[in-house]
């Protein structure tokens, strides 16, 4: 720049308006605080001059006149500015670099903050009430119950205007008879209005106003409040006689009674005859709405699929509130077809209507990653996770957050899990206010996912530190300090249980060596060592194959304390779970402690608060008190407990209940326990046959009873008799099997539906863009079947035995299923789609 002129005019302004400012500072220092109000003006550079002590040098010659040089003159004279207009740029470029060198004086104390951390807080609270006043208006304003109040006070109004030549009080004060009188007296007056009205003109205009637009809003919500769908559309055609502006909001009123109650009949004929030829958003997500209504839980939407789909083809796809409402109703399907079915909608959705979607649809796909049929995909979840918090923009929601941890926790490796703790912890102290309050303290999921997590690695530190911090916010809401805490429940001690029976204890009796065993008596360890598992006492060589004395029971302490350290041993393991439970019968089931049958002893006190008043004792939760004796306790405690618990709580067994203890019978070793292990197997398979027949009848199915719970209980019940040497009454279970579950059956696969068709098109009557083909969808309507591992143990017993027949029948009960399996794999890739009937949707 140097060798131009800046231009004088701007110059001049600039300056001019610099002095007025710094007068005015000047003087409003002056008066606040002569010493500080300089530092607080420029507090941001952290340093100030406070006095100029630099003298410039005034230059001599006569080519020196720069605007610059004569302004600085005047300054330091007092005079008014010079209006001089030459000289170069490149002194004032000097100028400017000469003051940039100054430095502050040193020995400069630090500037007091311009404001105090009072004032910060208030700021803060203002900035974060003002959402929440306007959240809170909002709230008042859609407050059913407020919204209710006010449509009937409308109705009141409505009968005593309208009757007020007439005695009001022969209107009964019920809505259906109010709203009655009114259309009665409404259709009197439009039929007189007609009378009176010119019928020459071809387009008549509007009559005279009766209602309000808001009033005639409130009678067709107290008509659908009553479900009375012929007295909403009355009103519409009282409003189509005195051509009057039909206001959209009575439109979709009458119609989300036709939609909710799933009456297709009367949606698709309201939207062809009123709605018009291009519905709006609300009447197109009504009508996807009551395609879903129609159908029965657990069953393939596919009409409503067709309405979505119609309407990209029409040019009007349905609102992203459409393609939320039938993912969920896919996802709850709860098969591995409609699991697929809702990626795919997810993706065509993205391609061909809305790219982005909201909070809520991420937080539900990213939930999907930790499905029930499929395979977790806890990459997948966090993929989506970082897509909608950093490349969408999108601020995260309670919802999303369990949804990610949930997602991580269910694939059960410890990389995702340990990433699943660290976005709790980002949850809790990421987000917080101007009090150190977190936006989103964790809530009974998030516990519940945290607990999932720990117990899938076997980290019952974690589960023990949850389960604490849970019981104690709940006494400190006991005490009113904590509203709506997080209470400790039935899932919650469910997972709690589950980590005890996955935890394996560090003493291991293989590792220990026993020394001069014939003079010393037995020490603490000797009676510790009776708590190894099962499993380990059959690979012990000390212990004769065939004892026929039961090993001695574990010892646990007599007053379980809760402390830092872990269980060392499974006596220790079965202590902690007994106090537990102990105390939950204290608090939930008190009579069932009254007998001596499933505590023998009463158990000393221990230092367990009371906190256990809300767990329900159900069928899951005895089970997962039993899955730890499976995993700790010897087989008679397990038969024991098995044969009094259910009963003495008087809760029914269901299908898991039956299969756990098959399945603990075949573990059981050599010896004493795999005889006592055959008899008890012999009763619960007696028990099971009535509940598996049930099942297949189809009547009243017993939870947890499925293609995969038959099979696993057919090969523990064949595997319990292989390892007792009943070779004969294995192979007449094996008969029994294949007679009830025929290899053919298992070669026809189930027909699927037309918009899981993999033709190619460039339209929409189905998903355009698919996430997972045919070929990766798992077909989980396999019968039952057996492979080979599940009567591995029968087919080894027959080559000892030397059973010919025996050895070829089971390889070819294994083969006919083996390749009936792959017949119905190449036939499920292969299948026809079967076309259904198409939904009705208005068109141009």
């Amino acid at each position: 720049m140097s060798g131009h002129l800046l231009p004088h005019a701007l110059l001049d302004l600039a300056l001019a308006r610099a002095s007025a400012r710094l007068e005015t500072l000047a003087c409003t220092s002056l008066r606040r605080n002569p010493a500080s109000i300089l530092g607080r003006r420029h507090a941001h550079h952290q340093t100030v001059v406070q006095e100029s002590t630099t003298s410039y040098v005034p230059h001599n010659s006569e080519d020196d006149r720069s605007l610059y040089a004569r302004s600085r003159t005047a300054l330091a004279t007092g005079t008014v500015f010079s209006r001089s207009q030459e000289g170069p740029l490149s002194e004032l470029e000097k100028r400017i670099l000469e003051l940039k060198e100054v430095n502050a004086p040193e020995g400069e104390e630090l500037l007091e903050p311009l404001y105090s951390e009072s004032e910060l807080i208030s700021v803060y609270e203002d900035l974060l009430a003002t959402p929440a006043r306007a959240q809170t208006q909002d709230i008042a304003v859609n407050d059913p119950e407020a919204l209710a109040k006010q449509d009937a006070e409308t109705l009141h109004t409505l009968v005593h205007d309208l009757y007020q030549h007439e005695d009001p009080a022969i209107v009964p004060s019920d809505a259906r008879s109010q709203y009655t009188a009114v259309l009665t007296k409404l259709n009197e007056i439009v039929t007189a209005l007609e009378a009176a009205s010119p019928s020459s003109s071809r387009s008549p205009p509007a009559m005279v106003s009766v209602l309000t637009d808001e009033q005639w809003v409130s009678l067709t919500r107290v008509c659908v409040r009553e479900e009375d769908g012929p007295a909403a559309e009355s009103v519409i055609a009282l409003m189509k006689r005195l051509r009057t502006p039909i206001p959209e909001d009575v439109l979709n009123t009458t119609l989300s009674l036709y939609a909710t109650k799933g009456d297709i009949a009367n949606t698709e004929r309201f939207i062809r005859t009123l709605a018009g030829p291009k519905p709006s958003e609300r009447q197109r997500d009504l009508h996807v709405k009551a395609h879903l209504r129609s159908i029965a839980p657990h069953t393939f939407p596919t009409a409503a699929l067709t309405v979505l789909h119609d309407y990209e083809t029409h040019g009007i796809p349905a609102p992203q509130r459409s393609y939320t409402r039938v993912i969920a109703t896919l996802l709850r399907n709860r098969t591995a077809m409609a699991e697929a079915q809702a990626w795919d909608l997810f993706a065509h959705m993205r391609y061909v209507a809305h790219p982005t979607p909201d909070a809520y649809l991420y937080a539900k796909m990213i939930d999907a990653c930790a499905p029930r049929v499929l395979e977790p995909q806890p990459a997948r979840a966090l993929d989506l996770w970082t897509e909608m918090t950093m490349d969408k923009g999108i601020p995260p929601t309670a919802a999303a957050y369990n949804a990610v941890i949930h997602a991580c926790v269910r694939s059960g490796q410890k990389m995702y899990v340990n990433e699943a703790f660290r976005i709790a912890k980002e949850m809790l102290d990421g987000h917080r206010d101007a009090y150190g309050n977190p936006a989103f303290p964790p809530d009974r999921r998030t516990f519940c996912a945290l607990l999932e997590g720990a117990k899938r690695v076997g980290d019952l530190a974690k589960v023990r530190w949850i389960l604490a911090e849970i019981i104690s916010v709940q006494r400190q809401a006991a005490r009113g300090d904590v509203e709506n805490p997080v209470v400790v429940d039935e899932q919650i001690m469910l997972h709690v249980f589950h980590a005890y029976a996955s935890y394996r204890p560090p003493f291991k009796r293989s590792a220990t060596v026993v020394v001069n065993e014939s003079k010393q008596a037995p020490d603490a360890a000797a009676v510790e060592d009776t708590t190894a598992s099962p499993t380990d006492e059959a690979q012990d060589s000390s212990s004769p194959p065939d004892a026929a004395s039961p090993p001695p029971p574990p010892v646990a302490p007599k007053t379980p304390q809760f402390t830092s350290l872990l269980p060392q041993t499974s006596a220790e393991v079965l202590g902690e779970a007994h106090t537990l439970f102990y105390r939950i019968l204290q608090e939930v089931a008190p009579a069932a402690l009254e007998t001596p049958v499933i505590f023998p002893e009463p158990l000393a006190s221990s230092n367990m608060p009371e906190a256990f008043a809300h767990v329900a004792l159900g069928q899951r939760l005895l089970n997962a008190y039993l899955s730890i004796h499976y995993a700790h306790a010897p087989f008679e405690e397990c038969a024991r407990l098995y044969s009094v618990l259910f009963k003495q709580l008087a809760v029914e067994k269901n299908g898991y209940t039956y299969v756990d203890a098959l399945e603990r019978a075949a573990k059981a070793p050599r010896g004493f326990e795999r005889k006592m292990a055959l008899r008890f197997a012999r009763e619960v398979w007696e028990e099971w046959r009535p509940v598996e027949e049930a099942w297949r009848a189809g009547r009243s199915a017993v939870h947890g009873v499925n293609a995969r719970m038959v099979e696993r209980a057919y090969a523990a019940m064949i595997k319990v008799l292989s390892l007792n040497g009943q070779t004969r009454d294995a192979l007449e279970v094996v008969r029994a099997f294949v007679e009830l579950y025929p290899p053919h059956a298992v070669k026809h696969a189930p027909p699927r539906p037309a918009l899981r068709s993999t033709e190619t098109a460039l339209h929409a009557p189905r998903p355009l863009v698919r996430v997972f083909s045919p070929a990766e969808v798992p077909d989980d309507a396999v019968p039952p079947l057996l492979s080979f591992p599940e009567l591995e143990a029968l087919h080894h017993r027959l080559v000892v035995a030397g059973d010919r027949q025996g050895i070829k029948y089971v390889k070819w009960v294994t083969a006919s299923y083996e390749g009936a399996l792959r017949r119905r794999r190449a036939a499920a890739v292969r299948a026809e789609p079967v076309r259904g009937r198409k939904a009705v949707v208005a068109k141009d």
